[in-house]
């Protein structure tokens, strides 16, 4: 059947002699062989030599011995051979070109059905795909199976173009560990003497009272040995603590197995890889101990307040089954390390499916990053039916809207991890008073805090508590050099910045030569105190929640403290990479430190908690 192909095909297409039938590829001389004859020459040789394996029934056939079952080898034998065969080749194309029909007779009469339709130049597509199917199997059962992007193999006989070495492409910002100053400690507490006030400082626990200076000649009033000596004055107050800050032990580990290891050789090297992560893990734990640790557990929140309330317009009424039209609300405080049990229950009731909103007001907690909020309907619902309904509200103030849960997370009845006996004591715990008491003593704390801010953050806000931690009762008369927040709080203190410009006469000038270059949008870099006239800095926290800001000392204002920095980071040990010794298949490594941060003049920062994320006036707009 090929030689049949071969000799329709190639000489009525081409009009030359079979030598020179089938050319080669673009830009070929038309009257040179192709390649295809050319290889076909070369394999003659080749393919007489099975000429050996043929069984006839005389005894010799060219000196081979019938069912000898082996190839010919004689060289003589095999080049005659191979000459006698590509001559016959050559004959036979020759005779198709001189008698073509005698050459159509022999194809079948699938074949010959098609392939004369395609002769006849027949317009039916139908004919032209039939003949075109019986040509496609005919060439398959002689050429073998395709090949494609999915044959033979499903994934294509293609190169897989992997990069390496692994994409890295999360962040690992740790604002705080970058800037706290870290200083060598020794032994397994920090420990220092404080003199928090001293009479007319205004500070410490006596209040630093004012005293008058005045005296007489002889202070004592009487000139005689009992009252001696007649002229010193009486002495002034001073007040003190004493700090201690355990230190604590902080470790984290990753393993790779040898498998992983000896089969990454020429693309990763794992273990690398194993290490680079655990010291950025290391980094970001480390920030947000920084941030919120503490060894004393949250306190349980106290039973918000509930509202029921019309839906305004934008607002989503509630909707699903209310019992009796109660829903009832619990509320829990969280960090990033766990959250308390829920407060007791408050019974919104009258709430209307399809109709009613529920205004919910938390009572803050010392301490807490945001809150979670737990619904469930009826009267005294039982604790296993209420489901989180929102989570992570950093506002003191928000309001239910939308479809009441009946799957989901189901309220915790303990606390599940707010503190840990191991963990250090963060810049939101001791600036907030949660830590006083505890590893702290009574009134080590910001020198301003305000936990329940309720409205979205703003000049007055800032300016309140910039006024507060400089002057205000028992106040340090504190400088904060810097403000740091959650993004989207910032976004709105950028926005309240530009509203108030509009009220203040502030005007923007564009020429018509300018209009291309205008660039849209206000970002505030920097506040100035409206106090002391200095510079506040605003930095973005990207792990910062919404609705906590931090009003940040490092230094205090004056050289004679003997407190170089307003916090620190003292360690023992600082950061610590092991690699164990190999007990089985696996390498392992661990990074440890042992130290904590210290406060040593927290009364020079201030906290701002329950910063709204959007505000409601009156009637209108909607707690979130």
């Amino acid at each position: 059947m090929s030689t049949d192909v071969a000799t329709v095909v190639a000489p009525a297409a081409t009009g030359l002699d079979p030598d020179y039938a089938i050319t080669g590829g673009f830009g070929e001389d038309p009257g040179t062989p192709s390649r295809a004859a050319q290889r076909l020459t070369e394999a003659m040789t080749t393919l007489v030599k099975g000429a050996g394996y043929a069984v006839t029934d005389k005894a010799y056939v060219g000196g081979i011995n019938p069912g000898a079952n082996q190839p010919l080898t004689d060289p003589e034998k095999v080049f005659s051979r191979a000459m006698r065969a590509e001559k016959a080749w050559k004959a036979a194309v020759r005779s198709s070109l001189a008698a073509p029909g005698e050459v159509y007779k022999t194809l079948t009469p699938e074949f010959r059905k098609g392939f004369g339709s395609f002769l006849g130049n027949t317009p039916q597509q139908a004919m032209m795909d039939a003949w075109t199917a019986q040509l496609q199997q005919q060439l398959t059962q002689f050429t073998g199976k395709n090949f494609t992007l999915t044959a033979p193999n499903a994934t294509g006989l293609v190169p897989y173009n992997l990069v390496a070495p692994t994409r890295l492409i999360y962040p690992v910002y740790t604002p705080f560990r970058n800037k706290l100053p870290r200083t060598q400690g020794q032994g397994t507490s920090y420990q220092e003497k404080v003199v928090t006030g001293i009479s007319g400082s205004q500070t410490g626990s006596s209040g630093g009272q004012v005293v008058n200076l005045g005296i007489p000649e002889l202070v004592s009033g009487s000139p005689n040995m009992n009252n001696w000596p007649l002229n010193l004055p009486p002495s002034g107050v001073q007040d003190s603590v004493n700090i201690l800050v355990p230190y604590r032990f902080s470790g984290l580990s990753e393993n790779v197995s040898w498998l992983a290891q000896f089969a990454g050789q020429g693309f990763e090297d794992v273990a690398g890889l194993a290490n680079l992560i655990l010291l950025q893990e290391f980094m970001l734990g480390e920030e947000y101990m920084d941030i919120a640790g503490t060894s004393t557990a949250l306190t349980t929140p106290s039973a918000p307040t509930v509202t029921t309330r019309a839906a305004n317009s934008g607002e989503t009424a509630l909707s699903g089954t209310i019992t009796s039209n109660i829903l009832d609300v619990k509320v829990s405080a969280a960090t990033w390390f766990g959250e308390t049990a829920v407060s007791t229950a408050a019974a919104a009731s009258s709430v209307t499916s399809g109709t009613s909103v529920v205004d919910v007001q938390i009572a803050p907690v010392a301490g807490a990053l945001w809150y979670n909020i737990y619904v469930s309907v009826g009267s005294a619902p039982a604790a296993s039916t209420y489901h989180i309904m929102v989570s992570k509200v950093g506002g003191l103030n928000y309001t239910l809207q939308g479809a009441v849960p009946t799957t989901g997370t189901l309220a915790p009845s303990s606390d599940t991890g707010t503190s840990s006996a191991y963990s250090q004591e963060g810049l939101v715990s001791v600036i907030s008073g949660h830590s006083a008491g505890n590893i702290y003593p009574t009134g080590w704390q910001g020198g301003y805090i305000n936990q329940s801010v309720g409205d979205t953050l703003g000049i007055s806000v800032i300016n309140n508590a910039l006024k507060g931690v400089y002057d205000g009762s028992g106040a340090f008369r504190a400088d904060p050099a810097e403000l740091v927040g959650e993004g989207g709080d910032i976004m709105r203190l950028s926005d309240d910045i530009v509203q108030s410009g509009n009220a203040t006469n502030y005007r923007l000038f564009i020429q018509p030569t300018d209009t291309p270059g205008v660039r849209a949008g206000a970002a505030v870099s920097e506040f100035v105190n409206p106090v002391t006239r200095s510079i506040v800095r605003i930095l973005v926290h990207p792990w910062f929640p919404q609705g906590t800001v931090l009003l940040m000392s490092y230094n205090l204002p004056f050289g004679w403290s003997n407190v170089g920095n307003a916090f620190e980071v003292n360690l023992v040990q600082d950061y610590l990479s092991i690699s164990w010794p190999v007990i089985d298949a696996t390498f392992r490594y661990s990074m440890f430190t042992y130290g904590a941060v210290v406060a040593n003049a927290p009364q020079y920062s201030a906290i701002l908690q329950g910063i709204q994320a959007s505000d409601r006036s009156g009637s209108t707009g909607t707690w979130s």
